[in-house]
């Protein structure tokens, strides 16, 4: 079988998830269909069982949770696909460092080739790692942070040791360490995804949970991402979740993407993304969930012909790049626009493109709750600002 073969059978098995995940099937299932997906409620029941052993075996300290000697805050969700860790984790590095203290990232470095236990991505001045060995999301951060080192392992505790005692940092933060509890942390930050919410709200493989949601209760904060901003500027809109069956309602904050610019493959220039608007645009992604992205770039007046999507963390090819460029040219498109995730992999090909080839770079946008969100995060870490 090819490996053209492959990626589609693979993106279909994503895309069907995704749909029974998030499509909203709980009403008026056939009975088909009911049938088929029973063995995976049957699945679902047996892994939020192993869930909750394990998470109870660390409440009663039957699992140690080791302690790191530097504080630790942990960003990352209870649902699997894409919840936008990474301009989180990003923001959060960047706006710790510009408040003088030593920060490093640990990323488990998935779909990455590198496999020790200890995998220095970046020291904050070289990156020393591929994007195929750090895995798209460590070599991304490393690239878009060159005062902050990137560690990718499996451990957490055998990275986060590394990079205290290498890099002396006063600050760790985890990336998709929500369900890493064998590392102890003084901010545990669980992200929701504002568009998609829990979606049928079961249990992995029946439905997009990774644990029982009364277990958002290990949750600090709550920050809603992917929300929206009302034309008024007040507030913003999006799902929300439900604490009632929760002890404590953690502080909840809202969150949405700003777009910051856009990346020219072809002369590495940045312009601005209004350069989008009125334009037909075919779009390219590897992401969880692509329609998000193609939403964006029509927020941004962009006039989308195609969207051109790929399994999620994707390694693209040169054949790959190449049908995109031509079914781009048979629309008549002015622009083909990907993510910034997809662009690290996409610039190890040289595979020359003919149309206009961009890639944007999206930042955090907290409407306005900066520096309560930051504060309350300092707070917790006992950390004083100077």
């Amino acid at each position: 079988m090819t490996k053209t073969a492959i990626c589609g059978i693979k993106f279909r098995l994503e895309r069907f998830f995704h749909h029974i995940a998030y499509g909203g099937q709980e009403k008026g299932t056939p009975f088909f269909l009911s049938l088929l997906l029973s063995p995976l409620y049957l699945l679902s029941l047996f892994y939020g069982l192993a869930v909750n052993i394990r998470v109870s075996l660390f409440n009663k300290g039957l699992k140690e949770s080791r302690s790191l000697p530097c504080k630790v805050i942990s960003v990352g969700n209870i649902t699997v696909g894409g919840t936008g860790k990474t301009p989180v984790v990003e923001y959060i590095a960047r706006q710790l460092t510009e408040r003088g203290l030593k920060v490093a990232i640990l990323s488990r470095g998935y779909k990455g080739t590198a496999h020790n236990p200890v995998n220095v991505v970046s020291d904050g001045q070289t990156i020393f790692m591929e994007p195929h060995q750090a895995g798209d999301e460590p070599y991304m951060l490393a690239k878009r942070l060159r005062d902050v080192p990137v560690i990718v392992g499996a451990d957490r505790y055998v990275t986060g040791s590394y990079g205290v005692e290498h890099f002396h940092v006063d600050v760790l933060v985890l990336d998709d360490g929500y369900q890493h509890i064998k590392v102890k942390r003084d901010v545990n930050i669980l992200l929701v995804d504002g568009e998609r919410g829990f979606g049928n709200g079961h249990l992995f493989p029946r439905g997009p949970l990774r644990e029982p949601l009364s277990n958002m209760e290990r949750a600090d904060f709550v920050l809603v991402t992917k929300c929206k901003k009302p034309a008024q500027g007040v507030g913003a809109s999006g799902f929300m979740p439900d604490f009632s069956k929760i002890k404590a309602k953690p502080l909840t904050f809202c969150s949405g993407y700003e777009p910051l610019n856009l990346q020219s493959f072809w002369t590495g220039n940045k312009e601005s993304v209004s350069v989008i608007t009125g334009k037909k645009v075919v779009t390219l992604s590897g992401i969880a969930n692509p329609s998000s992205f193609t939403a964006l770039i029509k927020s941004l007046g962009g006039n989308v012909l195609h969207e051109e999507a790929f399994p999620d963390h994707h390694a693209y090819s040169p054949k790959d790049l190449h049908g995109v460029m031509k079914k781009a040219e048979n629309l008549g498109a002015d622009m083909i626009v990907t993510t910034e995730k997809d662009a690290v992999k996409i610039e190890e090909i040289d595979e020359r493109v003919r149309i206009p080839f961009y890639y944007l770079q999206i930042g955090l946008d907290l409407f306005g709750d900066d520096e309560r969100f930051v504060e309350n995060i300092l707070s917790r870490c006992g950390i004083r600002e100077t």
